[in-house]
């Protein structure tokens, strides 16, 4: 659970109601050549290419994913279902703003511990959102927190980015705006 501050009250919102079980997972997508979808801490990107191969001595259905950087990752399609989401819609990133925007309740625990909170994070774009915002809260950060805010907020750029059918540093923009309104 998040806490989201607002002056003179705390609103607490589950990621799950945020978004939804359905958007942690692809069964009801068909995975087809084109579709743009999210691969956790890998980012997001297309799928370019649907054949069947052999899979340890099997015969299966194997996506193809073009991520940045030049990444490409080849999954069979069961395990495409398991790890893989769609891409924010508008609807969500109305959603992200919201939280980039509200002034979360810092934990005090150590850095260790809000790291491995944070990386569990990075599969969904809500996550993503909250670690950017709870990472520009702090009034400092030692330089293994600032290299996972910065991952998290090219994830988060690169997802609105595609979504939108824009450039990554105009959504990078879009993300900065919202951090400034706190």
């Amino acid at each position: 659970r998040t806490t989201v501050r607002k002056p003179q009250r705390v609103v607490a919102v589950a990621a799950r109601s945020v978004i939804g079980d359905e958007r942690l997972r692809c069964p009801r997508m068909e995975l087809r050549v084109g579709d743009l979808v999210v691969y956790g801490a890998h980012g997001a990107g297309a799928i370019t290419r649907r054949e069947v191969r052999e899979v340890l001595g099997e015969r299966q259905v194997v996506i193809t994913l073009a991520l940045s950087h030049d990444l490409s990752v080849a999954l069979p399609l069961a395990r495409a279902e398991e790890l893989l989401r769609p891409v924010a819609d508008e609807a969500e990133i109305a959603q992200l703003g919201f939280v980039l925007r509200s002034e979360l309740a810092l934990g005090t625990d150590r850095w260790l511990k809000r790291e491995r909170a944070a990386r569990a994070k990075l599969g969904t774009a809500l996550g993503l959102a909250e670690v950017v915002s709870e990472g520009t809260q702090r009034a400092s950060v030692s330089p293994g927190e600032r290299e996972l805010l910065q991952r998290a907020k090219e994830l988060l750029a690169a997802e609105i980015a595609l979504s939108r059918g824009e450039e990554k540093s105009v959504a990078s923009a879009w993300i900065d705006d919202q951090l400034a309104r706190h």
